[in-house]
């Protein structure tokens, strides 16, 4: 949904009363007052204003030429292009301190990089505006850069702040528009987090987008409450609702739109059994939406199309549907984990920007102490050396102070706060240097990756303080397996990452199969879970794979995914024309302790 409402939402406004330009109080600032008002009814004026607005550039104030610029960012992102865009902002940016034109620039801005899937960039721009929510003076613009954040937010599935966002809109009586969105995000969010819809009020919403002709967020919003009746098995009513707006989602000429649309109604048409509709449905939906990316909708159909051709019995086409499927998949798999890894990076770097503010607040107290007392032994010349005596020892406690901060925030910045094992910077830099010294030694190095199975029912299930719980016990059981020279980290989420110098597959495989095992014996019922610990491994070495870690971690996720895949719980390890899935065989799971075909040969999984 995010490219459906970057611009949608991003539209800037010229937050002066209208009275001021019938009045003719300023000739350029009822220029800009038109030129905000037209901009998305009137193109061919919107241009004519901005270039009468360019003439008169020399006569503005500076507020009203960086408004102005927001105004020309915005011509340039309907046209595609983001970087003259990106420069016109980022130069208000650098200029203004006006709060409300700094968070209309960048929400705009913000929006211009998610729609470049450039999140880093876009998340760190909400992190600057965000804190002038409550500078900024007109309640449109706060909205709507409140609605600009929960669409970044619920795109890197940072669900329960977008909602969170845009219920703050919802709350405080929006215009129309704003509130037909918002409403818009809220139900996309409780989707992401698999709660329960509040259908009535979902309807509701659909039927006010309907009365505002805003087809796109009425289509959005018709989508939702489809998933929702699909999922409360009410599949005929889900249908019914789709079909009955496809006209009106063909007549937008959204590509993505439509291919979320004969997506969804090839998935429940086939669960009906219309096998003929469905694969209609299913090709559509790929035709519409191949070019655009990493998408779901993309995913649904090759999925659609795999089972269809699965259920005829038709080898070949189940085949290439199926590749095609794992494929699209893969790719939107790794565009979620980019989302979310963005998320965590800026989070990170925001935490430390705190910290090293923190740091220099202590430095700046250090130094006003000093220049105080060395005031004070100035008058106090009597008393000079029990006052010198007095700076000693001030100084000698504040540099043993500054001393453990520093270590501290060493430890921090190469420790995971939560598990105490390393985190991404650090296990990458240390994994490193193990490989260069192992590389000149000749010998060999073993990387397993896991990621922990069904982890986000257990934050849904208990919360978010259960989660951290099985976190720290999952870094705490893996780390004792590491011997001295082992390195494990943790990625992000619930990834892992653990480097074995001198171990080779076969020899990383049994330590895989001994954390399921120590996995699967954690004591979750002490607690109050009700839950059982399982990961999915991925094994490679460098024999396997080389001595260069971005080429190790991209063979070792290959193989995890191939686990998950094979049904989670398993150990597979990398080849490079095949990975073998396994379960290990005494870690008290469901399933077989080895996946076989006929015989005694072990069935593969594609990389």
């Amino acid at each position: 949904m995010l490219s459906a409402l970057c611009l949608l939402l991003a539209v800037p406004i010229v937050a002066v009363a209208t009275d001021a330009a019938a009045e003719g109080v300023d000739e350029v600032e009822a220029l800009l007052v038109e030129a905000g008002s037209v901009k998305t009814s009137d193109v061919a004026r919107f241009q004519q204003l901005l270039g009468e607005l360019d003439t008169r550039a020399g006569d503005a104030t500076p507020e009203q030429r960086h408004r102005l610029q927001i105004l020309r960012a915005y011509r340039h992102a309907l046209l595609g292009e983001s970087g003259p865009a990106v420069d016109l902002l980022g130069g208000v940016l650098g200029e203004s301190r006006v709060p409300d034109i700094r968070f209309e620039a960048g929400g705009l801005l913000s929006n211009i990089h998610a729609a470049n899937r450039r999140f880093e960039d876009s998340l760190r721009i909400l992190e600057e505006i965000l804190p002038l929510v409550d500078r900024i003076k007109d309640l449109e613009t706060r909205h709507r850069g409140l609605l600009n954040a929960g669409v970044v937010y619920n795109q890197v599935g940072e669900y329960r702040i977008g909602r969170q966002l845009a219920q703050a809109v919802v709350d405080s009586h929006p215009d129309p528009r704003n509130a037909c969105a918002a409403e818009n995000l809220v139900a996309e969010a409780s989707l992401g987090l698999e709660e329960d819809v509040d259908e009535p009020r979902l309807r509701a919403n659909i039927a006010h987008c309907d009365a505002l002709n805003e087809r796109v967020f009425a289509a959005f919003a018709r989508a939702h409450l489809a998933r929702w009746l699909a999922a409360s098995d009410r599949v005929d009513q889900a249908i019914r609702l789709l079909e009955g707006y496809l006209a009106t989602v063909e007549e937008t000429r959204y590509p993505f739109l439509q291919g979320v649309y004969h997506a969804l109604l090839a998935e429940y048409r086939l669960r009906e059994g219309a096998q003929a509709q469905a694969e209609a449905h299913a090709v559509v939906a790929v035709e519409r939406t191949r070019g655009i990316g990493n998408i779901e909708p993309l995913v649904s159909a090759y999925g659609t199309l795999y089972r269809i051709a699965s259920q005829r019995g038709d080898a070949e086409a189940t085949l290439l549907a199926y590749k095609a499927f794992v494929d699209a998949e893969r790719r939107h798999l790794n565009d979620v984990k980019s989302r979310e890894m963005a998320y965590q990076i800026v989070r990170h770097q925001s935490q430390q920007q705190s910290q090293q503010i923190e740091l220099l607040n202590q430095k700046n107290a250090l130094l006003e102490l000093d220049q105080s007392n060395t005031r004070q032994r100035a008058r106090l010349w009597l008393v000079v050396a029990g006052l010198l005596a007095f700076l000693l020892a001030t100084t000698a406690y504040w540099a043993f102070t500054t001393k453990r901060l520093q270590m501290r925030l060493r430890r921090l910045a190469e420790l995971d706060p939560l598990t105490g094992v390393s985190n991404r910077h650090h296990f990458s830099e240390k994994a490193g240097r193990v490989l260069a010294s192992c590389k000149q030694d000749h010998r060999v190095v073993a990387l397993l990756t896991f990621d922990l199975d069904h982890f986000k029912q257990v934050n849904d299930r208990y919360g978010h303080a259960a989660g951290d719980w099985v976190l720290q016990q999952v870094a705490k059981a893996c780390a004792e397996l590491c011997g001295p020279g082992d390195c494990i980290g943790r990625l992000g989420g619930e990834e892992f990452a653990m480097l074995l110098p001198g171990c080779d597959a076969a020899t990383g495989r049994q330590l895989a199969e001994d954390a399921l095992d120590r996995l699967a014996a954690i004591d979750t019922d002490g607690r109050g879970y009700e839950v059982r610990i399982a990961a999915s491994f991925g094994i490679t070495d460098t024999t396997l794979s080389g001595y260069d870690l971005t080429r190790l971690m991209s063979h070792g996720d290959r193989a995890m995914y191939a686990a998950k895949r094979a049904g989670r719980a398993r150990v597979a390890v990398f080849d490079e024309d095949n990975v073998r899935a396994l379960t290990p065989r005494s870690s008290g799971l469901d399933g077989p302790a080895e996946l076989r075909l006929a015989g005694d040969e072990r069935r593969t999984f594609p990389a």
